[in-house]
């Protein structure tokens, strides 16, 4: 009978080490072991501060998730300083397979279609140059240990315990503060991140660089009444014409909700199409990806819907 394999998930009370938990710790053929803040996990450290300490236990995998999208610094170094914490500790036990989720902000891109693996990686915010800094120092480790590396650039990411910007977003259709653009039928890639955990699954002993997306980009406004029909409140979102978005905003900047939506950086940002392809991760995978505005709407009759 072949051994189990012992897989350590950071960040695993996250949205996608969640799922990768669920994923992992259903096939018997493996052992999971948790890293994180909370007391509920098997090596409690915050690797912001600190490196963990795993005595004598050893791992077959390590799933790097533990992170920060916020762009900010000080939440960024998490990015850096934690992968580095991370990898001293794993230092004189090194994993044989290592899978590190980055994020689609390492390309730096503000608008394109279809972004491949191949894009040059020019970062600009302080999540893509972070996490452009924690893929370098993992690529070294990988590389110093024979380990073999996979790394995941997710497209923006949906499922229970979303949070950051993708949580705004919900908040703001939700509660209706969000204004579209007429004719504005800017596209973005997204993906669920219960898919993101499947396929992670299946390519990491294969190792590589992927982009994760369902390959379906939606427009931006029919994502935002998605999330609306999410939360059991599906309706219209208010749309204006360019002249009247730019008159009300003359007359109204200084009231927040206004100036959020119609200041004119703000809806030249938002009729930008930025996506990418994830067809490498899909065929390398094998799995079907759900269409994901279904799955944020709930018409997607094949997704494992929880209320956890």
């Amino acid at each position: 009978m072949e051994e189990k394999k012992d897989i350590l998930i950071t960040g695993a009370s996250g949205m996608l080490g969640r799922y990768l938990k669920e994923i992992f710790g259903s096939d018997p053929d493996y052992r999971v072991f948790t890293l994180g803040r909370g007391e509920d996990n098997d090596f409690r450290c915050n690797l912001k501060t600190g490196a963990p300490d795993f005595g004598s236990q050893s791992f077959d995998i390590v799933v790097h998730c533990a992170g920060s999208e916020e762009n900010d610094y000080d939440n960024a170094k998490l990015n850096v300083d934690g992968t580095v914490n991370l990898m001293d500790a794993l230092d004189s036990h090194p994993p044989r397979y290592m899978v590190y989720i980055s994020s689609w902000q390492v390309y730096g891109a503000e608008e394109g279609t279809e972004i491949t693996e191949g894009q040059p990686i020019i970062p600009e915010s302080p999540t893509g140059l972070s996490k452009k800094g924690a893929e370098t120092k993992c690529e070294t480790f990988a590389s110093r240990h024979q380990t073999c590396l996979t790394i995941i650039r997710p497209a923006r990411m949906f499922g229970n315990g979303v949070g950051g910007e993708t949580l705004r977003m919900f908040r703001d259709a939700v509660n209706g503060r969000y204004i579209h653009i007429c004719g504005n039928d800017a596209r973005l890639s997204i993906v669920t991140a219960y898919d993101v955990a499947r396929a992670i699954k299946e390519v990491y002993t294969i190792g590589g660089i992927y982009n994760a997306s369902d390959g379906k980009s939606p427009r931006l406004v029919d994502l935002m009444e998605a999330m609306t029909a999410n939360a059991g409140k599906q309706k219209r979102i208010t749309c204006l014409t360019p002249d009247w978005a730019e008159w009300i905003w003359r007359l109204g900047r200084f009231i927040p909700v206004i100036n959020q939506n119609l200041n004119p950086k703000v809806v030249t940002e938002r009729m930008k199409t930025l996506t990418f392809d994830g067809s490498k991760l899909i065929e390398k995978s094998g799995i079907t990806f759900h269409n994901t505005l279904d799955v944020i709407s709930r018409t997607d009759p094949t997704y494992p819907y929880s209320e956890k």
